[in-house]
């Protein structure tokens, strides 16, 4: 993803938000000088991504909020977690029929002692109330109603969307091309890691429900290119794929491996290129154990740069506490100290006699 405006009508441009929000090409000062300087009347965010960076997605929505003309957002697939504030920046946000948009409270990786736990807590609980309030402003819901979704992790088709005010209006279905790969949901060639089927089964349609206390609808959403058609016979489990269908099983699994093994290597290859900045111990545990983006180790990173300069500080302090102990030695005007004034009664006594 980047942030680049083009624009697509003399007095209209676009904005495309597709992919993982955040990251080295996001900058966020260009970004914002391109919508100061936009001679466009009308801008159009048109967004499909899972989330990201709350931080970064925040820096957007507050960019959008400050163009003067007309903001409209348009959810061509998905719009969650971090993009799902982005899309509250429109002051008309469109949803057609078969997308979706997700809520949730945040999450960060983190690691240090009890006193750093607790910050990285407090930090999450203000910007869940960060969240909280651009949503209950821009949806007109209260804050208890909101703050449960966010807690429930909440998952909404356009219909339940538009119903709550998370939209404005909801347009016919568009074609959407989705496949599942490795667990990984791809729709319209961005890949979703970690949205999972069971979650788009059983958390929508449970979801609705819930809100309606009616069997869910025929799958008119999203979730009509996922699941399988009624009537459709369904392998249960991989073991019963492979053996029906051992070539095809091969060909996905071989091509499911070279995918992850790829993105495996960039990850790594991303991580490495942070090694100017030390802290190789929180290199090597995100590259081995945690299996932390770039993006999450920047964070440590700097969060431990900042622990840093604390204790350095705190040092320095302590040192000057003990030096400010130390009393000088006492000078006459002209600048001599007591002794050098004794050293030279004495040469003068004794040049005196030598006279």
């Amino acid at each position: 993803m980047n942030l680049e405006i083009k624009a697509v009508a003399p007095n209209e441009a676009e904005l495309l938000i597709y992919g993982y929000i955040g990251g080295w090409e996001n900058r966020a000062a260009e970004f914002a000088k391109q919508v100061r300087e936009l001679k466009a009347t009308t801008l159009r965010v048109r967004i499909n991504s899972g989330g990201g960076s709350l931080f970064d997605g925040v820096a957007i929505y507050n960019t959008l909020k400050l163009f003067k003309g007309t903001t409209i957002v348009h959810i061509d697939g998905l719009a969650a977690s971090a993009a799902s504030i982005i899309a509250m920046a429109g002051d008309q946000r469109i949803m057609p029929a078969n997308t979706m948009l997700m809520i949730h409270n945040t999450s960060v990786y983190t690691e240090g002692n009890t006193q750093d736990l607790q910050k990285t807590a407090l930090l999450l609980a203000q910007l869940d109330e960060a969240m909280l309030n651009t949503y209950v402003n821009r949806t007109g819901q209260t804050p208890e109603k909101i703050k449960q979704m966010m807690d429930d992790e909440t998952w909404l088709t356009a219909k339940d969307a538009k119903e709550l005010g998370f939209a404005t209006e909801i347009t016919d279905a568009l074609e959407v091309a989705a496949s599942i790969q490795d667990k990984s949901i791809i729709i319209n060639g961005v890949n979703f890691e970690g949205l999972s089927l069971d979650k788009l089964r059983g958390g929508i349609l449970k979801d609705f429900t819930a809100s309606t206390n009616k069997s869910p609808p025929p799958a008119t959403s999203l979730v009509a290119n996922f699941l399988p058609k009624e009537g459709a016979q369904v392998m249960l489990t991989v073991e019963a794929f492979q053996k029906e269908h051992k070539a095809t099983y091969d060909e996905v699994y071989t091509a499911a491996y070279k995918a992850g093994q790829t993105a495996e290597r960039a990850r790594i290859k991303e991580i490495e290129e942070l090694e100017a900045l030390g802290h190789k111990d929180i290199l090597a545990k995100a590259k081995f154990d945690t299996g932390a983006t770039a993006a999450d180790v920047s964070f440590l990173i700097m969060k431990a740069e900042a622990q840093q300069r604390k204790t350095h500080i705190e040092n320095v302090t302590a040192d000057a506490g003990v030096l400010n102990k130390i009393t000088s030695t006492q000078t006459d005007p002209v600048g001599n100290t007591q002794e050098e004034k004794e050293d030279a009664a004495f040469l003068a006594v004794f040049e005196g006699g030598n006279k």
